[in-house]
């Protein structure tokens, strides 16, 4: 049918419902987990295909409340693919569809990002905090993450898990 390519990747759906079930264990059994092991792959679905990224923001946000201190320990990693995301551009010839697709992944992953925040000690992260300077230099991002947290804080923890 032409010169175009088109790559399938036949096993996203496995990988999906693979993080879908590490994220019902964050609500099951979390004492029975090696958070250590479990942090790892989330950092791995952090430079994944959009769902799964999506379904390891969430965890984020929860992992931020469930177990802060080792989150807090992995900040690094987990920081990285966060900024990596917020700084992708879309190209100018991109369909509507993509632009909107980054732009719910930008606003996502701002959300792990005012989840991680509020976790203790946070602030002396240097990577949390080059990424907090460059989203403030940023007007468009800016703004974006004002109203992220604007709407944390009036909805509460538990609202932003189920958004």
């Amino acid at each position: 049918m032409g010169p175009f390519k088109h790559t399938v990747d036949d096993g996203l759906d496995i990988r999906k419902a693979a993080f879908e079930c590490m994220y019902t264990l964050l609500d099951s059994c979390l004492e029975r987990l090696d958070i250590f092991e479990f942090l790892s792959h989330v950092e791995t679905g952090l430079k994944d295909h959009y769902d799964i990224k999506m379904l390891t923001y969430l965890m984020l946000v929860r992992l931020s409340s469930l177990a802060p201190n080792a989150v807090l320990q992995r900040l690094d990693a987990l920081v990285a693919p966060l900024l990596s995301t917020v700084q992708t551009k879309v190209k100018s010839n991109a369909v509507k569809q993509e632009f909107e697709k980054q732009d719910e992944l930008k606003r996502s992953a701002m959300r792990a990002i005012a989840a991680l925040i509020t976790i203790p000690d946070s602030d002396k992260n240097s990577t949390l905090n080059e990424f907090l300077a460059y989203v403030k230099g940023h007007s468009e991002l800016s703004a974006m993450f004002s109203a992220i947290q604007q709407d944390v804080a009036s909805a509460g923890t538990e609202a932003m898990d189920t958004s």
